[in-house]
Formats: C-alpha cells, structure tokens, sequence
C-alpha cells in the first residue's frame, strides 16, 4: 500500500524509562501524547515491566494503525546504574519489536531534541533546561 505525498506518515516518538513519554501522529495528521508507567508491581519478576512494554507496543500499533517510525530520545548517560539498566532493557525490546514488525526506527541524541525545542541561538536555552 502506497501513501499520496500528502498523507502524513504514523510516526511514534519515544522517551524510555519506568514511565514512558510518548507521542504519536496518525495517519489523519493529529498528534496524541501521554505517559505509560511500567514500574514493576510487588509480586512482578524482573521481566515484566519488559513484558508490558511489548504488550502496550502491540496495542499502541494497533488503534494507531500501521506505525512507519519511531524515534526515541537516545540517552549516552544515566545518573545511576539502575537508569541504565532499565533503559538498555526497554531499548532492547523496543528494537526487537521494530525488527519484528518491519517498522524503521531511530535514537535522537538529547542534544539534537534540545536544540529543536529551544531553537538554535535561542538567548533563553539555558533558562528553559536549566529549571
């Protein structure tokens, strides 16, 4: 199935961790966001919040239709060991998925995302970061 040039492609924008931010274009053009907490529960294994993490992918593709892209927030740093554990788990998952399901997929280094929201030059960048 082809698109005309003019039909916006469903694109999915990740922030990974125990509470994911996320974003998503449809196919219509509108934008929807939201978080999603997969913060384990007291009885989960360690695999779990994994688990959910794929399982909410699978129902995010669903309603949103067929998904072309994702872009997810490319962290090279964690303040702690724990970060960086969970989010090279959900990082592993989320890549899988995409293979899976034949989806393009692609980390947007912090800066980059930074640079776009505040704009190149902005005199007031810092401020905005920095609270």
């Amino acid at each position: 199935m082809t698109q005309s040039e003019n039909t916006p492609h469903c694109l999915l924008a990740l922030d990974l961790g125990t509470t994911t931010g996320w974003a998503i274009r449809g196919h219509d053009g509108l934008i929807t966001t939201g978080t999603a907490s997969f913060k384990p529960g007291r009885y989960d294994g360690g695999g779990m919040r994994y688990l959910r993490f794929r399982s909410w992918l699978n129902e995010l593709a669903r309603r949103a239709g067929q998904i072309e892209t994702v872009h997810f927030e490319e962290v090279r740093r964690h303040a702690g060991t724990d970060a960086a554990h969970i989010y090279g788990g959900f990082l592993a998952h989320l890549s899988s998925w995409c293979e899976a399901e034949m989806i393009g997929y692609q980390g947007v280094p912090v800066g980059t995302i930074k640079r776009f929201i505040a704009g190149k030059g902005n005199a007031n960048k810092r401020a905005v970061f920095d609270a």
